[in-house]
């Protein structure tokens, strides 16, 4: 899990010469989340929702295992998908 400060932003370390170990970027311009949360944590009508996340990109913060369960395909794939397509299958597991 993260710390309550992480937001999903991107990492700005090389304008402000910090350093967040929490986000990573993955070269296609996502940022792939090191905290992770349960899908349950993260669906739009949780019971017990993650705090402190970016709600525009709850899906960053499933683990690559659970991520490919809830979305039958890799983060890779997905990232590659058009957005459309992607906000669609948000969409169908309620993480939009």
């Amino acid at each position: 899990n993260c710390s309550a400060d992480a937001k999903g932003e991107l990492d700005h370390s090389e304008e402000t010469g910090e350093n967040n170990a929490d986000d990573q970027e993955t070269g296609d311009g996502n940022v792939s989340q090191n905290c992770t949360y349960s899908y349950d944590q993260l669906k739009s009508k949780s019971e017990n929702p993650a705090t402190g996340i970016d709600l525009k990109r709850r899906e960053t913060y499933l683990s690559e295992e659970e991520f490919e369960t809830v979305f039958g395909m890799t983060k890779e794939a997905f990232y590659k998908m058009p957005k459309w397509k992607q906000d669609g299958k948000k969409r169908e597991v309620d993480l939009f």
